[in-house]
């Protein structure tokens, strides 16, 4: 039997990679994917993988992902980070040209700081690629290049097929694996994603309230099936869009917004306890009441809300907000309610939920 030949040995290994790559739909798990077959070609190097957060009035970085000698941590939440002033015309040069460039630190450095741009599908530079390493080869340079090229399509086509078509949210299907990646992260605190610890501590000092949890609402509007039977339907896409913008404009960066069905949202917060969760929701209901609509005076939302906690079952968590959205339009409508709240009152109980209802995902 002949042996395999270093090219064949390389076509082989990038072709495993590819498929390795290409065989997650969690950002995260892509990210490690692509991070991990980096350091198996390039064992010397370490990479920063960063997303860009805005371009004006100044670059703006986060970093998504770090890799080191078999070492790799993702983020759970973009980290935004300052980098060393070296780097910023650097990083201004690939973000204004889109080509790769190798910098050094300083002449007499060993180093070599390679930044790779990665391009979205309306070619807009959406992350950079930072390759530290001693030696400058060209082909390895390529090959770095060629697999930031792949996960750039590949995530494209993954953002598409988790988009809603209508309001270009994140859709229903998502939103199951989203929370289950929260219980997952719940059931198993220690698994490893890169954490800005200053920051946090920073943050829990400041507000003595511990760490940030996550919290679900499920969003309703109110009489919604009267602005389509008044307006017609075309109309009322317009309000669901409407809406879509208004939630986003609502939360934070670090917050995740769905498109459950009909004129049904899912809100996902960071929050530190109920009060603030609490906080967040009635912003929401707020800023959906007091915003201008034409043709219809008033819109407004009804909302229930639930942390998420150590359930095993997304549906779980879904019926839970269910129940306190159910109890919000049966009392009066926009106002928010909380599950936790409504059950320790006794006014919730899970045999209200029927059986029918839980078919969500």
């Amino acid at each position: 039997m002949k042996k395999l030949n270093a090219v064949n040995f390389n076509s082989i290994k990038f072709i495993d990679s590819l498929a390795e790559i290409t065989s997650h739909r969690d950002r995260e798990r892509i990210e490690r994917s692509l991070l991990n077959t980096l350091l198996e070609f390039e064992t010397e190097s370490n990479f920063r993988l960063y997303q860009v957060l805005t371009l004006e009035p100044s670059i703006e970085l986060g970093l998504l992902a770090y890799a080191s000698h078999n070492k790799i941590i993702t983020a759970e939440e973009i980290k935004r980070q300052e980098l060393p002033e070296y780097f910023q015309q650097a990083i201004f040069d690939v973000i204004k040209n889109g080509n790769i460039i190798s910098i050094r630190q300083e002449k007499s450095s060993p180093e070599i700081q390679i930044i790779y741009p990665a391009f979205d599908a309306n070619e807009q530079i959406f992350a950079i690629l930072i390759q530290t390493t001693k030696q400058l080869d060209y082909e390895v340079k390529h090959l770095v290049h060629g697999f930031l090229r792949i996960y750039s399509n590949y995530l494209e086509l993954i953002e598409i097929s988790k988009r809603d078509k209508l309001t270009g949210l994140l859709n229903r299907e998502t939103l199951e694996s989203e929370i289950e990646r929260i219980l997952t992260h719940n059931n198993n605190p220690s698994s490893p994603t890169y954490t800005d610890t200053n920051k946090q501590i920073e943050d829990n000092v400041r507000h003595n309230k511990g760490v940030l949890k996550h919290w679900l609402c499920i969003l309703d509007i109110d009489h919604f099936k009267l602005v389509n039977d008044k307006y017609g339907h075309i109309y009322g896409d317009e309000i669901l869009i409407l809406v879509a913008r208004l939630l986003e404009k609502s939360v934070r960066d670090c917050d995740k917004i769905f498109r459950f069905g009909g004129e049904e949202f899912v809100v996902i917060v960071r929050a530190f306890d109920q009060e603030d969760a609490l906080l967040a929701f009635e912003r929401i209901r707020r800023v959906i009441e007091s915003h201008h609509y034409a043709k219809i005076d008033t819109l407004t939302v009804s909302i229930g809300g639930k942390e998420i906690t150590h359930q095993t079952d997304p549906r779980n968590v879904i019926s839970d907000a269910d129940n306190a959205l159910y109890y919000a339009k049966h009392h009066g409508r926009n106002q928010v309610q909380i599950y936790e709240t409504l059950a320790t009152q006794g006014k919730v109980t899970k045999a209200k939920f029927h059986e029918d209802q839980l078919d969500f995902f």
